[in-house]
């Protein structure tokens, strides 16, 4: 190959030339954009949760629905009032009821529930006037409703009356009555 000295003398300028241009190109610098820029890349969509992530359900054996009591109705959460009967249990549109044993004197029966679509128990302490009561209850997987007391003068043996329009499970206590 034959070279030319006009070869030679015009090929470092181009390397140089290309190296700037090159240089450009990759510049970290905060250059203004130009019209010729691409656009900002579009933000990423919200991450959504996979498909496989278990929906919380109902406590459905007696640990679960002991677990979730201790948190729905802490014992002596009543500010140290002991409880002297406590239980939990299931319910349908069938209802349940547990029995309650005249113990004398009154009472508080407090309730808490939760439900599979949040709707409300109807409790009531069978034969007893004026104790029929809307218990809000909580869904699973979310923060449960406060519990609710119903005022009992236990003298005779009565029961725990719980119906629902839908599954649910409950947990209750009775204690004395403060004050009295």
């Amino acid at each position: 190959m034959r070279s030319t000295s006009s070869a030679r003398v015009a090929f470092p300028p181009l390397l140089v030339a290309a190296a700037l241009v090159l240089a450009g190109c990759t510049s970290t610098g905060a250059a203004a954009p130009s019209d010729s820029s691409p656009s900002p890349a579009a933000p990423l969509p919200p991450s959504t949760p996979s498909a496989s992530a278990p929906e919380a359900t109902l406590p459905d054996d007696a640990t679960e629905l002991e677990q979730w009591a201790a948190t729905a109705l802490p014992e002596n959460g009543r500010g140290g009032s002991p409880a002297v009967a406590r239980g939990t249990g299931s319910v349908g549109p069938a209802g349940a009821s547990v029995d309650l044993d005249p113990v004398g004197g009154s009472w508080d029966v407090v309730v808490a529930c939760q439900s599979d679509t949040g709707a409300p128990l109807v409790v009531e302490i069978d034969g007893v006037a004026g104790t029929a009561i809307d218990v809000a209850c909580g869904t699973p997987g979310a923060t449960g409703a406060a519990p609710t007391t119903i005022r009992w003068d236990a003298t005779a043996a009565a029961a725990l009356r719980v119906d629902s329009t839908t599954d649910a499970v409950f947990a209750y206590e009775v204690h004395p009555r403060a004050g009295s």
